[in-house]
């Protein structure tokens, strides 16, 4: 053999593996698109890998906690602290607090160094230069 011949032999061998390679890929993919379809929910509005729900009432119509996300709404993780600011995250003003958990009607707030409990859907205004911390779980500030 030839050196023309062991390269085209080599490339021919490469080729088949990539083919093999890409139908596996292609039927895992298919198998992942398939197990999703059932999991589509409507009323939801997906940027940048963040679900938010179009329906932003916080109640149902049997007066149980509802859980949604908007677009504007602040999410604080459980005991770590947030600078309320101009340019931070957490802008002074009046927010809504709601609970992250539909069995948790109250949950606890540290407003500096006091902590208080809040309920679902209760409001709570914060100045410039407050930390706000969720103490019991995570919550959203609407």
């Amino acid at each position: 053999m030839d050196t023309y011949q062991i390269v085209s032999l080599l490339l021919g061998i490469t080729c088949f593996f990539l083919i093999i390679l890409l139908f596996f890929i292609n039927r895992k993919y298919a198998q992942t698109l398939k197990g999703m379809e059932g999991k589509q929910v409507e009323d939801v509005n997906i940027k940048k890998g963040v679900r938010y729900t179009i329906d932003q009432s916080v109640i149902d119509d049997d007066g149980n906690t509802k859980i949604s996300l908007s677009q504007h709404d602040i999410l604080l993780s459980q005991n770590k602290p947030e600078i309320v600011g101009v340019k931070n995250r957490v802008k002074p003003g009046k927010y809504t607090v709601l609970s992250t958990n539909e069995d948790e009607k109250t949950f606890n707030i540290r407003v500096n160094k006091y902590v208080k409990e809040y309920s679902h859907n209760q409001d709570i205004v914060l100045n410039e230069g407050e930390e706000i911390t969720s103490v019991s779980t995570s919550i959203i500030l609407r």
